[in-house]
């Protein structure tokens, strides 16, 4: 293996980082709700810095990269990264970072920080600018925009590799069913204005469904309700701490 030249990966840097100086983290945040699961000491803010800058990019193949933990493959536009899932009452978000602050309501903990799954999918040709509207708060009921994707999860079960598109994770417990295909978007995630953090890396998300700022993908379809009514799917029998790979495709800009 080869690291791609410094030059590129500097530029791409820059690229991520939109210019903005180093990576600060933002004021101390609330405490998980009563009753979530014990939260490690460097899932709280101010324990664990972001990273600065993204891991150096490997070069597997022709076609294939890997960025810290996660795998680019140019050739498909596809970008993944192994997980485990996370053992919560509720969900509000895919997938979390590791050791991300946002564990205890999200559906899967990926093994990778935002920095650096952001860095991937900007390789696949993802770009940040062509979303104009992203979430202003928690359950922004304006649907965001961005490069469109797919996102799906896999694992193995006995013999048996299955997949399942990520809207089949989230369970819409009065409706009592997953929620129906829709649409996921690219956003990039944002900074807070004043620190120039990265909120997906503050916050520890990388792939979100309720509208919120922090995530790099979301789902841009309806945020179901009422809050408190969201669970993992039961119906697919993932226990907490089975792995799995999360794995994201780009997919063609529609035509103007």
């Amino acid at each position: 293996m080869r690291p791609i030249r410094a030059s590129v990966l500097l530029g791409l840097a820059a690229g991520l980082l939109m210019g903005g100086g180093r990576l600060a983290l933002a004021q101390t945040q609330p405490a998980p709700p009563a009753g979530a699961p014990p939260v490690r000491a460097n899932r709280v803010y101010g324990e664990k810095p972001p990273p600065a800058v993204p891991a150096r990019i490997e070069r597997l193949s022709d076609t294939r990269l890997r960025v810290g933990a996660v795998q680019v493959d140019l050739q498909k536009k596809e970008v993944s990264v192994r997980g485990v899932i996370n053992s919560v009452p509720l969900i509000e978000f895919v997938v979390n970072t590791k050791d991300g602050y946002k564990s205890y309501e999200s559906a899967i903990e990926a093994d990778s920080n935002a920095i650096d799954f952001n860095l991937a999918l900007i390789l696949i040709g993802l770009d940040r600018s062509r979303a104009t509207t992203r979430p202003r708060f928690h359950f922004d009921p304006v649907p965001p925009n961005g490069d469109p994707v797919e996102v799906w999860v896999s694992w193995k079960a006995g013999t048996e590799e299955k997949r399942v598109p990520a809207d089949e994770l989230i369970y819409d417990d009065g409706a009592k069913r997953p929620l129906p295909p829709g649409t996921w978007v690219y956003t990039g995630s944002q900074f807070m204005p004043r620190s120039k953090a990265f909120l997906a890396d503050v916050d520890g998300v990388l792939i979100g469904f309720v509208h919120t700022p922090a995530p790099l993908i979301e789902r841009v379809d309806a945020v179901p309700g009422p809050f408190g009514a969201v669970t993992l799917n039961p119906t697919l029998d993932l226990k907490p701490g089975t792995e799995v790979t999360v794995t994201v495709r780009a997919l063609p800009l529609p035509k103007k």
